[in-house]
Parts: C-alpha cells; structure tokens; sequence
C-alpha cells in the first residue's frame, strides 16, 4: 500500500519536474532564437499579449509543451521504482532516477543544438518541407537551431526512460552484490517462508 503511495506521487512530481524542465528548456531555446517564439510558437499557444514580456511567455509555452511528457515517464520510470526493497528505498531511488531522466533529456536536446548548428552550416530550405518556417524570418539558422534543440528533446525524453530503467537495474543489482552471501541467504529463505504462508 505504501508503495502504491509512493507510486502516486513519483507520477505527480514527474509531471511537476517535467513542466518545470520545459521552463528552463525554453529559456534556453529563446536565447539561441527570439524569432523561434516571437514568429511560431507564441501563435501556436496563443499567447501573443504584449504586457507580458517575450520570456515570460516562453516559459508558459515551455510548460505547457512538456507537463505531459511527466505523465508516461512517472508511470514507466515510477513502475521501476517496484524492484527495491521497502517504500523508503523506492522513493529515494525512483527520484534519482527523474534526475538522470532531466539530465539526460537536456544533454539530448543539447547535443540537438549542436547537431543543428552543425546541419545548417549550408542551409537547403526545400530540405524543411515538413517544418513551419515563417516568410518573415530574418535569422533562419537560429531558428531552425531552436527547432532541432526542441525535437530533440522530446526524442530524448522518450530515451530517457530507458536509460532510468537501466539506472534503476544497476542500483539494484549493486545492493544484492553488496548484500553479504550468508544474509542474502537468510533473507531469501525468510522470503520463501513468508510466501509458503500465505
């Protein structure tokens, strides 16, 4: 039961700290390209008022873009979190995990603004068919930067769980080596005669 607890927050706090992630990410994305939110994305979230400023507004686009991307990773990284032992351990390590989840995610999306900035070196616009790139852009390298940095991120996310899981495994299987053989021994004959009780 506590651990269905435990499960609960891990998925509301994922969607927290993904929400949270999209802030900082758009921070980031509005540095390297303005236009990328001053000609698309404030548009596209409705969110063109002039009384609040331009940064303000990318980060609400920011957090409303990602919030959701919490929801499937607290579920399969939070699901993981099952594998260790008692609801204490199960929090401190699952929210480790949405750590290296954050870390890795913005090291993809950041390396997808490297891949950009190295792809558009010489820019073939027909080879952005499938991009919304609007007439009026005066910079469309750092727009189409900002683009690859946010594709990449949502890419990365999705990696991210998997790389969480691995975490999680890695952890576990470091505490079962450490476990002294005598104690592990006893510990999983305990488990056996709990089980045949049931």
């Amino acid at each position: 039961m506590k651990k269905l607890l435990v499960y609960g927050f891990i998925v509301a706090l994922s969607v927290f700290i993904a929400g949270l992630y999209g802030v900082v990410h758009n921070q980031i994305s509005y540095t390297v390209s303005p236009e990328y939110f001053t000609k698309f994305k404030f548009w596209q979230f409705r969110l063109t008022d002039p009384a609040l400023s331009e940064r303000v507004r990318a980060s609400m686009v920011g957090f409303r873009a990602s919030w959701w991307m919490g929801i499937p990773i607290g579920l399969l990284v939070g699901a993981a979190g099952f594998i260790h032992p008692g609801h204490r351990r199960m929090l401190r390590v699952t929210v480790w995990s949405l750590w290296v989840t954050v870390g890795f995610t913005l090291l993809f999306g950041l390396g997808g603004l490297l891949y950009g900035f190295i792809q558009t070196a010489h820019i073939q616009v027909a080879d952005y068919g499938a991009w919304y790139i609007p007439e009026d852009v005066t910079d469309l390298r750092r727009f189409l930067c900002a683009g690859y940095m946010h594709n990449s991120s949502y890419l990365g996310g999705g990696l991210a769980i998997l790389v969480a899981w691995i975490f999680h495994a890695v952890v576990r299987v470091r505490e079962i080596l450490r476990t002294p053989p005598r104690l592990r021994a006893s510990l999983e004959s305990s488990a056996t005669e709990f089980s045949g009780q049931q």
